[in-house]
């Protein structure tokens, strides 16, 4: 089957086990890119994807805060929110008041739609209090950090807006990537790649699972799955 786009997630996917890039899988980017979209689809703020696209050289759109937010940088306007940030910080406010110093914020200052914490409170923990409380939010471990987010959101509403965009299906697309908030990914595109770092969750919904892990199982899956376009 010939795939017309990529969909990636970026950190453990196109990075090594410490955030940095991957430089194999940065060029792999910028040569696919010349041929098919590379969308970028992470948890991250939109103003760091923006700069990914550009400096990786996807150029392509993006999806950041796990769905919430869209954008490109030949977009106008270049971003576009997909939810409200008023059920995360209700949400924020509740888990305060219950957890008080056990709970730690993380760069708030430029995210648009989502709350993200850090890991010192596991998401079991956070969703029974908020479940308890009526307090509706999705919550999603990324491995590096926990997102609140508007219960409209995941990363497939991000990826279909997308796909929209572009004029293409699902079917045309490939997703790939390594954490438990990728399951809505895979699920969003024809066929769905986890890498050999992902949790169970995520093997469980791929198509192919890679043999080697990070921004090497990254290169592994694309070298397989777009050679001809390479």
């Amino acid at each position: 089957m010939k795939f017309k786009v990529l969909v990636t997630d970026v950190d453990g996917t196109i990075t090594g086990k410490d955030t940095s890039l991957y430089l194999p899988a940065v060029e792999l980017i910028r040569r696919l890119a010349r041929r098919v979209p590379v969308v970028l689809c992470s948890g991250n703020t939109a103003c760091t994807l923006m700069t990914l696209s550009l400096y990786v050289g996807s150029k392509g759109p993006f999806v950041a805060e796990n769905g919430g937010v869209v954008g490109s940088p030949f977009w106008q306007p270049p971003i576009k929110t997909l939810a409200s940030k008023e059920a995360p910080l209700k949400a924020l406010g509740v888990l305060k008041e219950k957890l008080g110093g056990k709970l730690q914020e993380a760069d708030q200052m430029f995210r648009l739609t989502d709350v993200v914490l850090k890991r010192t409170v596991n998401v079991e923990e956070i969703t029974s209090i908020l479940g308890q409380e009526g307090v509706k939010v999705n919550v999603f471990d990324s491995g590096y950090a926990i997102h609140l987010c508007d219960p409209s959101v995941s990363k497939a509403v991000g990826v279909r807006v997308i796909l929209d965009r572009l004029s293409l299906s699902s079917e045309d697309a490939v997703g790939i990537g390594d954490g438990a908030n990728d399951v809505d990914l895979l699920e969003a595109c024809g066929y769905g790649v986890a890498l050999q770092n992902a949790p169970a969750t995520l093997k469980k919904v791929a198509d192919y699972v890679t043999k080697k892990p990070y921004g090497e199982g990254f290169v592994e899956a694309v070298t397989r799955l777009f050679k001809q376009l390479l």
